[in-house]
């Protein structure tokens, strides 16, 4: 099994794509953190970075969508830094009354703001059941998507999804491409045989919604911010006019 797979770059070749490694996995954290819990809309919503540990707690759930061994990094060449991250989780379908990874995470949160994230998460999934709407068992989802901000405008973010989407298409042509992260010293790859058939995402942002429009991802459903609050304010009015609502897309895995 390699332990390094390019999957693309920029026009100008400037940026490449690749599969999260062990030599990588630091500088995507960093991403995260710089970019996704301080700039995404739900984490403005439960405020996350006004709540010490809140988002170390949400790291947590990074390292463990990492195990899949299907999350993908961004690098500029130049500087060999990383300049975007995609933490994408496979999930698998169970029985009605088995709880998801992110039920099970979100009974071991320890703060108020990191498990309001993850319960907004797990109630946007039970708007629609996905596995039985698509007659799919497995879903490669899209869950934590974040660019540097000086390295903005430049198709990072489409590349990252589409670099993933390539990943499960090479997986399901039988190749074998998922690259194993080594986490509390364990680089064992979870869900190793497991071939997602279906791509799925929320997608919080303009931003995100025009990149999964023009992939070519089907619109489930579409819902206000207004729906939800964290601490006795509507997460709308947390957010910017123009990114109100949140929109569940999914897209069959060919």
């Amino acid at each position: 099994m390699s332990s390094y797979r390019l999957w693309g770059s920029t026009e100008d070749g400037d940026i490449e794509f690749e599969s999260l490694t062990n030599d990588t996995l630091s500088g995507a954290l960093d991403v995260i953190r710089k970019s996704f819990f301080t700039r995404e809309n739900v984490c403005k919503g439960v405020e996350l970075i006004k709540e010490p540990g809140a988002a170390d707690e949400l790291i947590e759930l990074c390292l463990n969508a990492a195990k899949d061994g299907v999350s993908v990094v961004a690098i500029d060449v130049k500087s060999g830094e990383v300049v975007g991250a995609l933490f994408n989780k496979i999930q698998v379908a169970g029985s009605p009354t088995d709880k998801s990874s992110f039920e099970l995470f979100s009974e071991n949160c320890k703060y108020k703001s990191s498990k309001a994230l993850v319960d907004f998460m797990i109630d946007v999934d039970g708007y629609i059941n996905l596995f039985k709407h698509y007659n799919v068992k497995y879903i490669l989802e899209i869950m934590f998507l974040a660019t540097l901000p000086n390295f903005g405008k430049r198709r990072i973010g489409e590349l990252l999804i589409s670099s993933s989407l390539e990943i499960a298409r090479e997986l399901k042509r039988g190749k074998s491409v998922k690259i194993p992260v080594t986490i509390n010293n364990n680089n064992f790859i979870e869900n190793y045989d497991i071939i997602p058939t279906l791509s799925s995402t929320i997608a919080t942002s303009d931003y995100s919604k025009k990149i999964c429009m023009k992939l070519g991802f089907e619109i489930l459903l579409e819902r206000n911010f207004d729906q939800y609050e964290f601490n006795d304010k509507k997460f709308s009015d947390k957010i910017d006019e123009k990114n109100q609502t949140f929109i569940v897309f999914a897209k069959r895995i060919l």
